[in-house]
């Protein structure tokens, strides 16, 4: 529901552009007004040495022991001492009241002084926010077990723990107007493609919002066609992960408030790498790499492959298995399709239960999945057993693919090369794989191919990009 239209009826807000009094007693009215809803706002006078000062902050953002240490004790001790010259770090002037509010809600103090008609602002902010601890959607098993967390600067902490270079680049974004939002740019300036960073930092320009910044908002602005199923942007809460990708020559996005780190230009290949496989010695990583493709061709092919051949092609199924699979599907009240779908269906909702319910009851479903839906529905001559089993090995195939947002894409694509594989058989199969490979072929991940390190073709190239999953190299053709 938008409860946007409610608020028509407010009374209007403070000019932004006006600049803030030379005298104290002006500033403090116009921030009291400004923030009258906030019970958390603190504003504080003192005296020293015949100069009058104010010191306004929000006390939930804001660490007090660096305000009494490094602002207050400084000014009532020394003579002579101007704001600028206090001892803390990028004490700024500030002389629009806009500047002042967006610094006050980031967890910035402002410092007024009477006769002087600039607000001195600097950071001193101090936001609840959880520890660094390992990311729970991509999980390793060998190397760094780190996670990128909801905090920037603490963000920005672990991505130099990594890149240890002065090539490593991070441009702060603020987008929004009544709830600005900071956003970063992260890059290696003898890596990255100054073409690729122009045009992210244009996109991002461009996004006009207010309010939290979502997975899909952003897609829509980086995506080159936003109507593509495919995610054009690898996101990873792992900060070796975006190292790698940054020595590749990748540009990130961060997000203040977001645990999320995106990273494009990216390919295909990229969605199949798991953040072990950095650590992994190569025949290991390049024999796991080699099962994740195949679970990619069992998810999107095996039951519509299935459903083609015991609708249409039933010589394909060996001799020694043809009365067993006929005799299974004489017994059950419905097609083919039909059995697929509703055990599709069924496999999607376990899914969902086992990620919505508390970690201690969600074991639960799969006791539930295999014991109540699984043998009984086929002890009902519902569904035939061998359906059982292909949408079984599907769903082992899809949990085997490391990157959730391609693991669902792939698996809605079964539904309609289903649906093409029961009317037209082997030949809609192929058809609808076809069109799939059609438009990958035309997707771009910011001007880049998304099939780069295959096309052009080029054998040996191709299977060592495939393979290692690094960023296409300029210098080639």
């Amino acid at each position: 529901m938008n409860f946007s239209k409610w608020n028509k009826k407010q009374e209007p807000t403070q000019d932004l552009t006006k600049n803030p009094s030379e005298k104290i007693d002006e500033n403090t009215a116009y921030l009291t007004q400004a923030f009258s809803g906030a019970t958390d706002l603190v504003v504080r006078k003192f005296s020293a040495f015949d100069k009058t000062y104010c010191l306004v902050y929000i006390k939930t953002i804001c660490d007090v022991t660096i305000l009494e240490n490094f602002i207050i004790k400084p000014l009532l001790f020394k003579d002579h001492l101007h704001p600028q010259d206090l001892p803390v770090p990028d004490i700024k002037p500030l002389d629009c009241w806009k500047d002042i509010t967006q610094n006050l809600t980031t967890g910035h103090f402002i410092l007024f002084q009477e006769g002087d008609s600039a607000a001195y602002a600097a950071n001193a902010s101090n936001f609840a926010h959880r520890s660094v601890g390992e990311s729970t959607s991509e999980q390793s098993i060998r190397g760094s077990h780190e996670g990128f967390i909801e905090n920037y600067e603490s963000n920005l902490s672990l991505m130099r723990t990594y890149l240890r270079t002065e090539q490593f680049i991070m441009k702060d974004i603020i987008i929004g107007e009544e709830l600005p939002i900071r956003m970063g740019i992260g890059y290696l300036g003898n890596k990255a493609d100054p073409l690729v960073i122009e045009k992210v930092k244009e996109r991002l320009k461009s996004f006009r919002v207010d309010g939290a910044i979502t997975g899909g908002k952003l897609q829509d602005h980086l995506q080159d066609n936003k109507y593509s199923p495919f995610p054009q942007y690898l996101s990873t809460e792992r900060p070796n992960r975006v190292a790698e990708h940054l020595s590749n020559g990748a540009v990130v996005v961060m997000v203040d408030g977001s645990s999320t780190v995106y990273i494009l230009p990216t390919t295909f290949f990229a969605f199949y790498r798991a953040p072990e496989d950095i650590q992994s010695p190569i025949y290991i990583s390049y024999t796991d790499q080699a099962l994740r493709f195949l679970a990619l061709f069992l998810t999107i092919v095996l039951p519509p492959f299935y459903i083609a051949v015991v609708s249409f092609n039933f010589e394909i199924i060996p001799d020694a298995l043809v009365a067993n699979v006929k005799g299974a599907l004489q017994i059950i009240p419905f097609n083919p399709l039909i059995e697929a779908l509703i055990m599709q269906i069924i496999l999607e909702l376990l899914k969902e239960a086992a990620i919505r319910l508390p970690q201690s009851i969600s074991p639960t479903i799969g006791v539930v999945g295999a014991l109540v839906i699984g043998t009984t529905i086929v002890q009902a001559n519902l569904i035939s057993s061998t359906m059982l089993i292909v949408i079984a090995l599907t769903a082992i195939s899809s949990f085997v693919i490391p990157n959730h947002e391609m693991t669902l894409i792939i698996r809605i694509f079964s539904f309609p090369l289903m649906v093409l594989s029961y009317i037209l058989g082997l030949m809609g199969l192929t058809l609808g794989i076809t069109l799939i490979i059609i438009h990958l072929c035309t997707l771009k991940s910011m001007g880049q191919p998304y099939l780069t390190s295959l096309l052009p073709y080029r054998f040996f190239r191709s299977m060592k990009s495939a393979l290692k999953l690094s960023l296409p190299n300029k210098k080639e053709g």
